[in-house]
């Protein structure tokens, strides 16, 4: 897939080449990519199912960007298992998003200064997470960067810095980026220790 910003001879082009190639407008940009091909059943695929090749095909070019790095390859072949390479695990790695486990927020009590913790499970490592405490409708309470405990991108903590005194009511929403640049956000309720990724 490649794309064209304000090319003035693409400029609005849409519309199928031959069998090879169609063009689609998204915001100022101009999608080249090849034809969609016909399930068995002779069906046009989905704009779901396209998504999803497109992501299989995004992960398929990390993956082999991550092995022609020799530090970055060296980390992947460090998590794989007796079968798996280090494209495998980077593949993996750019198709999974990270998962928010083990929220601990019973200290939290609407205080400045009170820490919430949590655990980050995710492939490779997650290398920044910001926490947003918003309310009910909505509106942000306050946001902040946590803070990697240990550098190791499982154990993070977020000192809170804004009074909250609704703070049974209000949300965690959780903007993650991992290692591939990929951005997850995970929403958990106050008192909760289970995440939804969005």
């Amino acid at each position: 897939m490649a794309k064209s910003v304000d090319n003035v001879v693409m400029q609005g082009t849409s519309g199928k080449i031959g069998k090879m190639l169609v063009f689609r407008q998204k915001g100022d940009q101009t999608i080249i990519a090849r034809t969609a091909k016909k399930r068995p059943d002779g069906k046009p695929y989905t704009k779901d199912q396209l998504a999803v090749q497109d992501r299989f095909l995004d992960a398929s070019l990390y993956a082999k960007k991550s092995i022609r790095d020799d530090v970055l390859k060296a980390r992947y072949k460090a998590k794989a298992n007796v079968n798996q390479t280090a494209y495998n695990v980077a593949f993996k790695d750019y198709f999974n998003p990270p998962q928010i486990r083990r929220l601990r927020d019973q200290g939290y009590t609407g205080l400045v200064g009170q820490e919430i913790t949590f655990l980050v499970k995710d492939i490779l490592q997650v290398t920044q997470i910001t926490l947003e405490i918003v309310d009910d409708s909505d509106t942000v309470i306050e946001s902040g960067l946590a803070i990697d405990k240990d550098g190791d991108g499982l154990d993070w903590k977020y000192t809170t810095t804004v009074e909250n005194p609704d703070y049974e009511s209000t949300m965690y929403r959780f903007t993650l980026i991992d290692t591939p640049g990929n951005i997850t956000i995970v929403i958990v309720r106050y008192g909760e220790d289970k995440s939804t990724s969005t």
